[in-house]
């Protein structure tokens, strides 16, 4: 075990000495299990062969994931190995360990791959580089690495190119489902060939139970192992959709390198155009101008420069089927484009009922304007009526004025026509034949006020404090009732004018109880609509908007991606019709 320890802390230090790695250097073989520090190392030996903005990152206990990068490592290992460095090494056993170094951290699998690291390192066209690296490391770890780098040595063999395959880089998330499943109906079939094997009647009924409590238990171990490899194959399918985003935006920069290989081509072409014009130019200029050995040396040269520019040409067009094969890589992501904005023309149908709610809500909210401006308009009428009540009561407490002043008045007159002939001139008076409807009542009121007195006088002559009363105020017996009948109608019509007062300040009470019940109540009402539907009303216009903003950032999305469309639809068809028209002109000029 010491031996192995300083192996793997010499392999630590020599991945530590690369500067691709994007974290701290790693301190422990299982930290490598992941595949994301072997692979960085790689991008440094062979950026051309191991990008590491490929593989997934962070991955924690997630082993379907580590054994994808794990399988992607050593796929284009294989291939830096057999194209670059003409190469190969057990990788059928390297792949065969994948699983145990995904799941447990297997030491023995991750040195294999540092063996094979530590190979390409030394064996690669920057190999000087490395092995200074290896120098300058410790010398207990440059003895570990010697032995490292021979075991790795050891490991490779002459490739002679018979056994390419040239897979395709893909993540497979279901494999180690399948793998699971398989392992435990293996172990299952066992078991249960196991079970027919023994003689039912040497075993005992006991043992057979727990034999099968056991398999219950294998079975729901393995059932929550699967529900996990579904999860973590969901995860890994989220991670394929960010991994086809990223392609996304490199399918735009190759867009973008095609145009401008294509302008390159037509400049090619112009050129080649050129060269041909001039070539039979020379041709002529050499038939007509043999006698001139100088001149036609000079343009043979230049016929020469020609020829090696057709040649180029000639390589560039050979080149040219390479960019077939990108085209047919286009045309399938311009279909799945295509899908894809079906999709969202879908969507964009589905505003229509959308704006049929928005309406709806409009409507609604109408019909409850309507219903506050009628409140508004019962509040301002009970304001009208509350006025028209208040200027009939300041009518009423006019006329209450103006009455309690004629009475003030008539006192007054009576207090200074207290003697005795006056009495009998208001006899003359109450003889006179026609009378007005304002003399009566003055009348009426004076007869009271005569009658108050006379009362006083009486009351005055039984005390002892005033004069006797000279007999022409002793009036007949006849006279007198009728001014008490006056003064008893007088006084009922103030008792009933009093009523009618006492009744209008009662009602002005009610109404002003009304009144202010009315404002509680469009106090109440207000607020309940303000709570209810201001709210309900803001909400639908907040995602009125998000709708809106959502339908126009869909529809700049269709039309951006529409336009893409028809322009990599114009470059194809101007490319194919370039390259059709330069392979016709090639066969005539062959010809």
């Amino acid at each position: 075990m010491g031996d192995d320890d300083a192996k793997h802390a010499a392999m630590m230090d020599f991945l530590g000495t690369f500067p691709t790695l994007s974290g701290s250097p790693p301190t422990d073989m299982k930290e490598l299990g992941d595949g994301v520090a072997i692979f960085e190392v790689l991008s440094e030996i062979a950026p051309d062969y191991f990008d590491p903005t490929t593989i997934a990152r962070h991955l924690g206990d997630n082993w379907a994931l580590k054994s994808s990068n794990l399988r992607k490592l050593v796929r284009n290992m294989e291939w830096y190995f057999h194209e670059e460095l003409k190469k190969d090494a057990d990788f059928e056993e390297l792949n065969a360990q994948l699983g145990n170094i995904a799941r447990s951290g297997d030491l023995n699998g991750i040195a294999h791959l540092i063996e094979l690291v530590a190979a390409s390192a030394v064996t690669c066209e920057l190999k000087g580089m490395f092995v200074g690296r290896i120098m300058r490391m410790n010398p207990v770890h440059q003895v570990q690495m010697k032995g490292v780098i021979e075991g790795g040595m050891k490991r490779l063999t002459t490739y002679d190119g018979n056994n390419d395959d040239a897979d395709e880089l893909e993540m497979n998330f279901d494999a180690p489902e399948e793998t699971n499943d398989d392992d435990a109906d293996d172990d299952n079939g066992a078991l249960f060939e196991a079970n027919h094997l023994t003689d039912p009647g040497s075993v005992d009924r006991q043992e057979l139970e727990t034999a099968l409590l056991e398999t219950r238990r294998e079975l729901q171990q393995q059932k929550s192992q699967l529900n996990e490899i579904r999860e973590d194959s969901e995860k890994a399918q989220a991670k394929l959709r960010a991994l086809v985003e990223d392609l996304q935006d490199r399918l735009a920069k190759r867009q973008d390198e095609l145009i401008t290989a294509e302008e390159e081509l037509r400049t090619a072409t112009a050129d080649l155009d050129e060269a041909k014009n001039r070539v039979h130019d020379l041709e002529e200029e050499k038939a007509q101008l043999e006698d001139e050995l100088d001149v036609a040396s000079a343009k043979a040269t230049q016929l020469h420069k020609a020829e090696a520019t057709v040649i180029a040409y000639k390589k560039k067009f050979e080149s040219v089927g390479v960019i077939n094969q990108q085209m047919t890589d286009l045309e399938d992501q311009a279909a799945g484009y295509l899908r894809q904005i079906m999709d969202l023309e879908a969507e964009v149908k589905k505003t229509a009922t959308l704006t049929r709610q928005v309406d709806s809500l409009q409507r609604q909210l109408g019909s409850l304007e309507k219903e506050k401006l009628e409140s508004t308009d019962s509040k301002k009428n009970s304001s009208a009526e509350i006025g028209e009540l208040k200027s009939l009561l300041s009518a009423a407490e006019k006329a209450k004025k103006m009455y309690q002043d004629e009475l003030k008045e008539l006192r007054e007159q009576q207090a200074a026509q207290v003697d005795v002939p006056e009495v009998e001139g208001f006899d003359r008076q109450a003889e006179a034949p026609v009378l007005s409807a304002a003399d009566r009542e003055k009348t009426m009121r004076l007869e009271i006020e005569n009658k108050q007195l006379k009362e006083q006088i009486a009351a005055m002559s039984q005390n002892g404090e005033a004069a006797p009363v000279p007999p022409p105020a002793a009036a007949p017996p006849a006279p007198p009732a009728e001014p008490s009948e006056e003064a008893t109608a007088l006084a009922a019509e103030v008792a009933e004018l009093k009523n009618l007062l006492a009744k209008k300040e009662a009602e002005n009470k009610k109404i002003g109880s009304d009144k202010d019940k009315l404002e509680a109540y469009t106090k109440r009402t207000l607020a309940k609509f303000q709570d209810k539907y201001l709210v309900a009303l803001q909400e639908c216009k907040a995602k009125l908007k998000e709708k809106q903003d959502k339908i126009e950032i869909l529809e700049s999305r269709s039309a951006t991606e529409k336009t893409a469309q028809k322009r990599e639809e114009r470059l194809l068809s101007s490319t194919i019709y370039e390259l059709g028209l330069a392979i016709m002109q090639n066969r005539l000029k062959e010809r």
